[in-house]
């Protein structure tokens, strides 16, 4: 009984602090290959529109819509502050929005068709920062799950921050409130 309890008490400990993250984790893989083979250093400017945030959840950049539900506040000041936005994604192209009468009438390829090709409305699913790629302090890596209308699946982009004013001991939000958006890639489809 005491091996036991001795063998539960151990494996306790390992699963408790054996968590630490590893460079080989699926979620690293691939971001290593793209910041690795795909990395082209471009400053992109921020949003020079106007931004209103309807909610804490929606923000409307022009025309555009992003939705951002269960983000941290320190991540959600990536998109209020203008850094990364839908024409990062989309480019500048606006869709025509139809009406509900006019999507009433189309066939379900004509409505699955126009939903791939809209760019009024995203989604963020997941934003994570890599950290076990970031080069520097000065440089902060990350992954975000994008959904496009009427598409179940959402695509992984991969995007770099740069503050060039920052310390080691820079909070994210500092951090972040300072940053420039200087890379940006679209990854894999997920399923």
């Amino acid at each position: 009984m005491k091996i036991t309890i001795s063998i539960l008490i151990l494996l306790s400990f390992y699963s408790i602090f054996g968590q630490n993250e590893k460079i080989t984790e699926s979620k690293y893989q691939f971001a290593k290959q793209i910041f690795e083979n795909k990395y082209i250093n471009t400053t992109y400017k921020k949003f020079g529109g106007k931004i209103i945030i309807e909610n804490n959840n929606i923000i409307k950049y022009d025309e555009k819509t992003l939705k951002i539900p269960n983000l941290n506040e320190e991540f959600k000041l990536i998109f209020t502050l203008g850094i990364f936005y839908p024409n990062i994604v989309t480019g500048n192209q606006i869709s025509e929005i139809k009406t509900k009468d006019e999507l009433e009438k189309m066939s379900t390829s004509e409505r699955v068709f126009y939903n791939m090709l809209r760019t009024d409305s995203l989604t963020i699913g997941r934003l994570e920062e890599l950290k076990l790629l970031n080069p520097n302090y000065k440089t902060k890596r990350f992954l975000i799950w994008i959904y496009k209308n009427g598409i179940m699946n959402p695509t992984e982009w991969y995007f770099e921050l740069q503050n060039k004013k920052a310390k080691k001991k820079t909070n994210l939000k500092e951090f972040i409130k300072n940053a420039e958006l200087t890379f940006c890639k679209k990854g894999t489809l997920i399923i």
